[in-house]
């Protein structure tokens, strides 16, 4: 941070806490902080630490907005490692510190699947701080039965209409779109986040010098939430996978350039196994659903059905022959590996975005919902299998006819991540850096507060270890014979 906006921060925000050596009172806008009065828990983001450090006496009374706590062993310095207890009148608080983005949704409405509802929705991190409105709606499918749900957001300009708006969260792009992902099935918390971050690390697109701003998936932070006051715990806030993020060439009048299909389940065309018939006046097909371009109620499944063809019905010789025509191999067996060294049993006939850049340029794929990884599958039940390879129609086809030396650059380019990103050491210590942080910070305690579960984190971070280690001799064995 620049360190003249930093020092205006800090004593903007001490004029706000009110002279703290005269009273001992810390006082903030209210998107700093949240308080859950049902489970008795206030959060408040870390700039009351860079505020309220700069003083050297006790702290022993917090102001919050009308409300005053006090507390019963006044520290000298807030930490987020740390838990504090405050009194309000007669009841006792946990206060903890946080310096992840606090949210705070309030709506009247209860959200549904379908349509999205108005709600107010504050945001804070540690270089913004605004109030927006938004329309909400749950998402996902089996996650729908989860107690603890997940979002889809739509940045709205104002509460009358449905016209939407670009905001920028920290560092994640600019955009109308997002995705609160409740992380309930996940007793680290960090398989999504890990897996996502792995991929944006190993696969570039292949257009990155003509688009710099495209990326090989969506991004994503940690977030806190409030609903309606009440606490919900540690969240991912995420970009969504779209034409935009892709940086895919618009369409220009009526004729088709970039494309972009999300695999919603398993079926003939999705997993690669056969090219029924279409019909462009639907949006889905096969296993497959249109999501750009997709206007006018008119879809274009001419590649695509054209790629899937090819890989299920076309003698070897011709596949040969055409298949990077429809494919960009080196994202091919990117995602292979990537796939398979998680053992992301869910990834192959669902759960991925097949897309390409121009109509004369070939698909490519993208990962997408990556909790059912890592020795667990999609519904967070632990499956210990290290020794098997994921694959289907597309990939059966690869491994065998060999195009290109498919099977010769598959070895390499494993040789050459394992010396890397996929090396014992890198892989485990990322695990181990993302649990420290959320332990350390005590946001697996307060998000248990909320959402007890009977699983140890720690446990859990030992079993991904020993699981992963497995997985990777394995795969050590298996590239190496090819």
């Amino acid at each position: 941070m620049n360190r003249t906006y930093y020092l205006f921060l800090v004593f903007s925000l001490v004029v706000i806490v009110n002279t703290w050596a005269q009273d001992s009172v810390a006082e903030l806008t209210e998107n700093y902080y949240g308080i859950d009065q049902k489970n008795k828990i206030i959060l408040c983001h870390n700039i009351l630490i860079d505020a309220l450090i700069q003083k050297d006496s006790t702290r022993d009374r917090l102001q919050l907005g009308d409300a005053s706590y006090i507390f019963i062993n006044p520290p000298t310095q807030l930490k987020h490692t740390e838990r504090y207890l405050v009194v309000n009148v007669v009841d006792t608080f946990q206060l903890y510190i946080t310096s992840l983005p606090i949210i705070k949704i309030a709506t009247p409405d209860t959200i549904v699947d379908e349509p999205k509802k108005i709600a107010r929705m504050s945001y804070v991190d540690s270089t913004s701080n605004f109030t927006t409105t938004i329309g909400i709606e749950l998402r996902g499918n089996s996650a729908l039965k989860y107690p603890k749900k997940s979002y889809d957001l739509e940045i709205r300009k104002d509460s009358l209409s449905e016209v939407s708006a670009d905001l920028k969260f920290g560092q994640l792009r600019k955009d109308d779109d997002w995705i609160l992902n409740s992380l309930y099935n996940e007793p680290l918390k960090l398989r999504t986040y890990f897996s996502t971050k792995l991929w944006l690390e190993v696969h570039k697109p292949s257009y990155l010098s003509q688009k710099p701003k495209a990326k090989s998936s969506n991004d994503l932070v940690f977030a806190e939430v409030f609903l309606n006051e009440t606490y919900e715990g540690v969240y991912l806030l995420s970009e969504p996978v779209d034409r935009k993020q892709l940086q895919l060439k618009k369409m220009k009048h009526d004729t088709v350039h970039g494309e972009l299909f999300k695999a919603n389940r398993y079926a003939d065309a999705s997993s690669f196994e056969k090219a029924p018939t279409f019909n462009n006046a639907f949006p889905t097909w096969g296993g497959f659903q249109m999501k750009y371009p997709y206007e006018n109620y008119q879809s274009h499944w001419e590649g695509i059905y054209q790629f899937v063809a090819l890989v299920s019905t076309e003698e070897d010789e011709d596949f040969i022959a055409q298949i990077e025509q429809y494919l960009d191999l080196d994202n091919a067996i990117d995602y292979f590996l990537f796939v398979n060294l998680l053992r992301a049993t869910d990834n192959l006939g669902k759960n991925y975005f097949l897309a390409r850049q121009n109509h004369d340029t070939p698909y490519f794929f993208v990962p997408w919902d990556l909790d059912g990884v890592l020795g667990c599958i999609q519904d967070g039940k632990s499956i210990a299998t290290t020794n098997d390879l994921l694959s289907n129609g597309l990939f059966n086809r690869l491994l065998a006819s060999n195009p290109s030396n498919y099977r010769g650059r598959l070895s390499k380019r494993w040789e050459e991540l394992r010396a890397t990103i996929y090396s014992n050491d890198r892989l485990i210590e990322n695990l181990k850096e993302a649990y420290s942080f959320l332990d350390q910070h005590k946001i697996y305690e307060r998000d248990s507060l909320v959402w007890p579960s009977e699983k140890n984190p720690m446990n859990d971070l030992t079993y991904m270890e020993n699981w992963l280690k497995k997985r990777l001799l394995f795969l050590d064995g298996v590239y190496s014979d090819m």
